[in-house]
């Protein structure tokens, strides 16, 4: 009897053993079960959070986009709440810029031409190309039909203007690209020769019909199909002579200038509209 009072005792003592590493492990597998759902969880209020800030950063454009946490994963960036802003390369654009041009956010010259991201966007070139395309630009006004292509001018010379004036409207040397600080001057015709070549020659025929508040979308397409949309907003027009310095006067954020000639059918003066970006 003692024996099997032993017995059994030595049972009881292995099965409570037993049970208590199973306990414990299966303690052990829960407790790291739940981190790994609360963890999961950050992950996933992290990245909604993420995604609707670009959201009201690039509005509608972002929802034809590659999902930021997809992009961020390939070029192994974490996902947290400032990261929108960081700049990891030190080539001055955040990392959320760098998502919306598809350019390298570790490597400050993605197409290796010697020039940065931020140098090639601010001077009109494509910052996912070899250096020596520029951006491919349209100038869309909804109100007055508009949409037409930018011509990039290299040079402030008349006959050559006038010349770019035949495929767009005009962009004029060494003045502001879309998007970026500064003062961005675009021209276009009011009217012209009726034996003037080119299609856009009263391209700006309606310019006087823009008012405070009236939208301006400036298109911008890369090589490597990023496409980006600057939106201006009116907010003054004025009639002037040809070199009143207000019409190149630089500013400290995106400002966009159209000029034509005026009156219609003349040269006299210029029609000038002004618009300052929206988003």
């Amino acid at each position: 009897m003692k024996e099997k009072i032993e017995k059994f005792a030595m049972l009881c003592a292995a099965f409570s053993i037993i049970f208590s590493v199973y306990y414990f492990i299966g303690a052990d597998s829960r407790k790291e079960k739940m981190i790994n759902e609360a963890r999961a969880k950050m992950r996933i209020e992290s990245e909604n959070k993420i995604e609707k800030q670009l959201t009201q950063k690039l509005g509608a454009a972002y929802l034809d986009m590659e999902k930021y946490s997809a992009w961020a994963s390939r070029f192994k960036l974490a996902l947290k709440d400032n990261s929108l802003n960081e700049d990891p390369d030190k080539d001055g654009l955040r990392n959320y810029l760098e998502y919306l041009h598809g350019t390298n956010p570790n490597k400050a010259d993605t197409d290796g031409d010697g020039f940065s991201e931020k140098s090639e966007l601010q001077n009109g070139f494509d910052p996912d190309d070899d250096g020596k395309s520029n951006l491919q630009v349209q100038i869309k006004i909804e109100k007055l039909g508009i949409d037409a292509p930018m011509v990039w001018s290299k040079s402030t010379s008349d006959a050559e203007m006038l010349k770019d004036l035949e495929n767009g409207v005009s962009h004029f040397h060494k003045t502001a690209s879309p998007g970026q600080i500064g003062n961005m001057i675009v021209s276009g015709h009011s009217s012209n020769y009726s034996w003037a070549r080119g299609d856009y020659n009263n391209i700006f025929k309606d310019l006087y019909l823009l008012e405070t508040g009236d939208e301006i979308i400036v298109n911008t397409l890369q090589k490597n199909g990023r496409a980006v949309a600057y939106k201006y907003s009116v907010i003054k027009k004025f009639v002037t002579t040809a070199d009143d310095q207000q019409v190149f006067a630089q500013s400290e954020k995106p400002i966009l200038t159209l000029s034509t000639c005026w009156p219609l059918g003349t040269n006299l003066k210029r029609l000038i509209v002004k618009a300052e970006i929206e988003n």
